[in-house]
């Protein structure tokens, strides 16, 4: 197929060092909007089946366990996705997902459409959904670290953090008011048209070399070695620990933004859709800050800042007494999350060795996935409590875990010295 390529090793010398002149470049930007239009789905499936499953059952507990559905797969194959995507063509492995994407919203439309649509579909839905982002992560993230190269990486994960975090800020609303318009087969046909578009970007890219062509394929061999790169590099293991402390005990929260504005504000779906929309606009300032100004000498400080603000902004908008308060703490949550996303990209991929890339990126899903338990301790915690008391709670013990992970591990203080491979 005619195309263009996706190479393996960049030239820096031959191009400019930031944000503009990625989007320059066409291969670089195909990969990138195809990204933005993946995250725009994640969002809006995010927002109108939250709200959807909360006004079929009242339950917190059930909107944090669907939303630990989504995320279960990240735990269980990210890091097998990883290691399969240095022996196949990245872009076909992209490519196989979006088209899943495509058949996926298409049933899930025509089931709501028919009003044939249950609880089970969309918790099905949620677990497949999870599959799609648990390949996409280390797959594409991959993709656009190699076509920026070394010298342009933290350039290169913010612009995608900031496009992530802009599909948040437009994904809810979207959702929302398709919630309230439309119903919610309105937001899977959507779901299923920019899927499409997605297959269609990277139908121009030529299929690249997989980095690894030698021996025997193993997967559970190649996992292992990724794990043991890991576990021998202590600022490693330490930011890893930190993307933990984030997906068990902070970035869970976002799953009760819905309960929290129904229950606590008593807004209706498209209002609460603006809520999580400005969780979306703190996280885009957030992001493009971080890639614009952002020098190794402070990756790992905007690192860790990154969490302890998500979790401030979480509490301050579980006690908020009104919307526009809880839109203000919301945020500056975003922006949290953007410094912590943009920081974790960078200083993973930066610190693996290039042929061992996918398998660490791939470990680093797996790590994200470990919100499957954050979502479980939330939900029952919500249960139990009540949704904006849970937040609090989970709030406070990220910050607490958070203050632990830099005692135990000093390598990743905002001192240290950060080395790229």
């Amino acid at each position: 197929m005619d195309g263009v390529s996706l190479p393996s090793e960049p030239h820096p010398d031959r191009r400019g060092s930031g944000p503009l002149s990625l989007l320059a470049e066409d291969a670089f930007r195909r990969v990138w909007l195809t990204g933005s239009l993946i995250g725009t789905i994640r969002w809006i499936e995010l927002l109108v089946t939250g709200v959807y499953v909360f006004d079929a059952t009242g339950s917190p507990l059930q909107v944090a366990l669907l939303t630990m559905l989504r995320m279960a797969p990240m735990s269980l194959i990210g890091a097998f996705a990883g290691a399969i995507a240095e022996r196949v063509s990245r872009r076909r492995l992209l490519a196989g997902v979006l088209a899943c994407g495509i058949a996926v919203s298409l049933v899930q439309a025509g089931l709501a459409w028919s009003g044939r649509l249950e609880l089970w579909h969309v918790a099905l839905g949620a677990v497949v959904n999870g599959m799609f982002w648990a390949i996409d992560m280390p797959v594409r993230r991959t993709m656009l670290g190699e076509l920026a190269g070394p010298g342009r990486t933290a350039a290169a994960m913010g612009l995608d953090a900031a496009t992530n975090n802009a599909t948040r800020m437009l994904g809810p609303g979207v959702g929302g008011l398709l919630l309230e318009v439309t119903g919610i087969h309105g937001a899977f046909l959507l779901g299923a048209a920019l899927y499409a578009a997605g297959l269609c970007l990277l139908a121009g890219l030529r299929d690249d070399a997989p980095s690894d062509l030698g021996g025997r394929f193993r997967i559970f061999a190649r996992v292992a070695e990724g794990l043991r790169f890991v576990r021998g590099d202590r600022g490693l293991v330490g930011t890893l620990a930190v993307t933990i402390v984030f997906n068990v005990f902070a970035w869970p929260a976002t799953s009760m933004v819905p309960v929290i504005g129904e229950e606590r504000l008593h807004l209706t779906a498209f209002p609460i859709g603006l809520l999580m929309s400005a969780d979306g606009l703190g996280a885009l300032l957030g992001a493009v800050l971080a890639s614009l100004g952002a020098r190794p000498s402070g990756f790992r400080g905007l690192y860790l800042l990154g969490v302890a603000l998500f979790a401030l902004g979480s509490l301050a908008f579980a006690v908020s007494p009104s919307p526009g308060l809880a839109g203000a703490a919301q945020i500056a949550a975003g922006a949290g999350s953007a410094c912590f996303a943009t920081m974790q990209a960078t200083i993973v991929f930066l610190s693996a060795p290039a042929a061992a890339r996918p398998r660490v990126m791939g470990v680093l899903s797996m790590c994200i996935g470990t919100s499957v338990l954050g979502y479980v301790h939330l939900g029952l915690l919500a249960h139990w409590l009540g949704g904006p008391a849970a937040v609090v709670v989970t709030s406070l013990e990220a910050l607490v875990a958070l203050a632990a992970a830099a005692v135990i591990w000093p390598e990743i203080r905002p001192k240290a010295r950060f080395v790229a491979r």
